[in-house]
């Protein structure tokens, strides 16, 4: 025998059983007479059918007076932790019955086997009790409902989710099991249906938290994305949750939306949402993905800056990425004198020939001619000897009127074959 106690999950039940039974004895000397044998056999059915699941209102009343002291005997076991026997004895009885009584029966033992933790063997007998002839519908709705939850439970994934949409196709139902159908559906990738039951849960209660959040996954999944917007939006009033800004930045990114994707990131940090080097360097990234180089360049100067924290700290590490970011920044600006400092300080930093070589070209095409020269000595200095390079250092010679190295250099490019060396050399060979 199991031990007598009611589980939490079935307090409401067993108070329900006490306060109907309450009833049942104050009808029994109601006035002073004794009720009729219909009467209490009426009212025995009624106490079993409210506790068991089934409306009183719905509740046939033509049983014998021994098969309701049953019913109303098995559920006082049930609430008091009976499980095994009770499950037993009510399918057994089950078997000796038909119609409305015989579902009485299938529901208790149901009822048992759940709370025992056998999900899918109540999730049957509800099945069968609701299938049989006589049951009330809106009885056998009910019943369809907890099926489903059952077989969901047991793990049995599509019976379940074919039982409850069943159910939800059958009628009104609550806003909890609309949500539950698109959550079910969304998580086995079935995206049409779950916009459908979407569109039905929405109405039924508007989405809010963990709901917005798998709202805007469905209509993004289903290419809706302004209706996948406008609920980012929406979420965005009042969070003070950084992924739900991280979430509405990645969706505007995604539909190519870069400049308010920046902008809402920048009303992020404005707000205190988000904070720290990893949010303050997505700025950055997410001005220079807008076309704002010029924003993202300053940014990343006031980050690198000691005064960047209240402690007097850099918000960004100086490294040479960095470093290299703030030199194209400035260049897709045409910011030509923040642009020529900045790759100054990369090419110092890597010593390499080609940051001396892009350098040197920029200083060039800027036609800032001393700084170019100092870029191309530079980008001499580690082993340029090409074509090009002798071609400009002739060319920037040429422009600051140092004649002499100006005919040597083009005479070097000319050797190397580059284009245009001949015709260089002829106009300085008089001067």
């Amino acid at each position: 025998m199991v031990a007598k106690s009611t589980p939490p999950q079935d307090a409401d039940s067993a108070e329900r059983s006490r306060g109907l039974m309450a009833r049942a004895r104050q009808l029994l000397t109601r006035g002073g007479r004794r009720l009729t044998r219909v009467t209490l056999v009426s009212t025995c059915l009624m106490l079993m059918m409210e506790v068991g699941g089934i409306s009183a209102a719905h509740a046939a009343t033509r049983v014998s007076a021994e098969v309701a002291g049953q019913l109303r005997t098995l559920q006082s076991r049930l609430d008091e932790g009976d499980y095994d026997a009770v499950g037993e004895r009510a399918e057994r009885e089950a078997k000796r019955q038909r119609g409305e009584v015989r579902a009485l029966y299938l529901s208790l033992a149901a009822s048992a086997r759940a709370r025992q933790g056998d999900q899918a063997q109540a999730a049957r007998l509800y099945a069968e009790a609701r299938r049989l002839p006589g049951v009330n519908a809106s009885q056998a709705r009910e019943w369809l409902r907890r099926e489903a939850m059952l077989r969901l439970r047991a793990g049995e994934r599509d019976s379940g989710i074919a039982r409850l949409a069943e159910y939800l196709h059958g009628g009104s139902a609550s806003a909890d099991d609309l949500w539950l159908a698109v959550s079910l559906e969304a998580n086995r990738g079935d995206w049409a249906r779950a916009e459908d039951w979407l569109e039905r849960a929405s109405k039924a209660s508007a989405p809010s938290g963990d709901r917005l959040k798998l709202a805007v996954s469905v209509y993004q999944q289903t290419g809706r994305h302004g209706a996948a917007v406008a609920l980012v939006e929406q979420g965005l009033g009042e969070s003070r949750d950084p992924q739900d800004w991280q979430r509405a930045v990645a969706l505007y990114q995604r539909l190519n939306q870069n400049t308010r994707a920046a902008s809402t990131w920048e009303a992020a940090w404005a707000a205190g949402v988000v904070s720290g080097s990893d949010a303050y360097q997505q700025r950055v990234d997410l001005q220079l993905a807008a076309g704002a180089p010029a924003r993202a360049a300053e940014l990343i100067e006031a980050g690198l800056s000691k005064s960047a924290t209240p402690e007097g700290q850099p918000l960004l590490d100086d490294t040479s990425a960095l470093r290299r970011q703030l030199a194209q920044a400035w260049t897709a600006a045409r910011d030509v004198e923040h642009a020529l400092k900045a790759w100054a300080v990369v090419s110092q930093q890597s010593q390499s020939l080609e940051d001396a070589r892009q350098y040197a070209e920029l200083a060039y095409d800027w036609g800032r001619w001393e700084t170019a020269q100092q870029a191309l000595a530079a980008a001499g200095e580690r082993g340029d000897d090409s074509a090009r390079h002798w071609l400009l250092s002739g060319v920037v010679a040429s422009q600051l009127e140092q004649f002499d190295p100006a005919r040597e250099a083009f005479k070097k490019a000319q050797a190397r074959g580059a284009e245009g060396a001949d015709a260089w050399l002829k106009s300085v060979a008089q001067r």
